[in-house]
């Protein structure tokens, strides 16, 4: 009977968000993300808090926007916290198992228990946000272009929900008041999406990894008008394959160009705190992989090519605004503000 039920899970629906449930965890159907997120919740202790008023949509495209509402869903369908405590004695920290939706770059590392010491790495790798899906296709009655730029769009709006979502669960960005987040997060976005998107698109093959079911090659580039944001992202695909970095390193160093904003804020000591701790990981993290903290270096020098982002993002999507050439959402346009004003 045992069986029977096992075989049927490929069929069942996480009640949390709605992903393919893996089986039942916690005594609810539940998807390997759900279960992996209540799991790091409870045992962790954490705290979540919505930004908005406790009603967000929690589904398996934005499950990653409101930690609050997705753990208050977790309660609401039945997840016991107990279930995560029994699961921990019974399997003790011997069995304790990274979420597998996590890969690394290089795959293994002869250190790997020191690098599972670094409590920072470990908080990002779990909140790391899913590559995103553009789910259907556009009007085929569009240019070409216009299709693709449509598509772009729609895409950078949804990678800005997920940057948010992210950056929130970064320990010491929410001791920041909430206008200086918005100030880091609207003065890196570029740099940040830039990152995310060479690192995915590794090893180079010419292309850009958007999305899970939308690549940008150079044709496709030029259709739309987007080919110096292309090449750009090649260069910062060069420079990070030729500097090494891992996965680990990755995910630091995106965590460190939210917080090595040269934006002006009213609380310096707390933003310098922030680096700071983003910056010591790193540099641990660097140790255990390298070797040698100095080689720190090494990885801080992807940063420069980055910044060069800003610049080029900025021109190209206010451009397409100000010629009513694209739909942009609400949020899109916000985080281009400062550019617009």
């Amino acid at each position: 009977e045992e069986m029977k039920e096992e075989e049927d899970m490929p069929r069942r629906l996480c009640l949390v968000c709605g992903d393919i449930a893996s089986g039942f965890h916690y005594g609810v159907a539940s998807c390997e993300a759900c279960k992996a997120f209540f799991k790091r919740t409870i045992q962790g202790n954490i705290e979540y808090t919505c930004p908005g008023a406790n009603d967000c949509e929690i589904n398996k495209r934005r499950r990653k926007a409101c930690q609050a509402c997705r753990f208050q869903k977790c309660l609401n369908k039945g997840m016991l916290k107990e279930g995560v405590r029994l699961d921990r004695v019974r399997g003790g920290r011997q069995k304790y198992r990274r979420n597998t939706e996590v890969s690394y770059l290089p795959s293994t590392h002869p250190n790997k228990p020191l690098l599972e010491d670094n409590k920072l790495l470990e908080i990002l790798i779990g909140c790391e946000p899913e590559v995103l899906s553009i789910l259907s296709e556009e009007d085929s009655c569009r240019a070409p272009a216009v299709s693709t730029l449509n598509v772009l769009s729609d895409l950078y709006d949804k990678e800005l929900v997920n940057i948010i979502g992210w950056a929130k669960q970064i320990p010491g960005f929410t001791e920041l008041s909430l206008p200086n987040q918005m100030r880091l997060l609207q003065s890196t976005w570029t740099e940040i999406l830039t990152l995310s998107l060479a690192f995915r698109s590794l090893p180079p093959t010419g292309k850009l990894h958007f999305a899970v079911d939308f690549i940008l090659d150079e044709m496709l580039a030029r259709e739309c008008g987007a080919i110096e944001i292309y090449h750009l992202c090649l260069t910062v695909m060069d420079k990070l394959q030729r500097s090494l970095i891992c996965k680990e390193e990755y995910i630091l160093l995106k965590a460190l160009v939210l917080a090595n904003s040269d934006v002006r804020v009213d609380e310096a000591s707390a933003l310098k705190h922030f680096r700071d701790s983003i910056v010591s990981s790193l540099m641990d993290c660097v140790a255990v992989i390298r070797g040698d903290r100095s080689e720190t270096a090494t990885v801080l020098l992807c940063l420069p090519v980055l910044r060069q982002a800003d610049h080029v993002l900025r021109t190209f999507w206010t451009g397409l605004h100000a010629r009513v050439a694209v739909s942009i959402n609400k949020l899109f346009i916000e985080m281009l503000e400062p550019t617009l004003r």
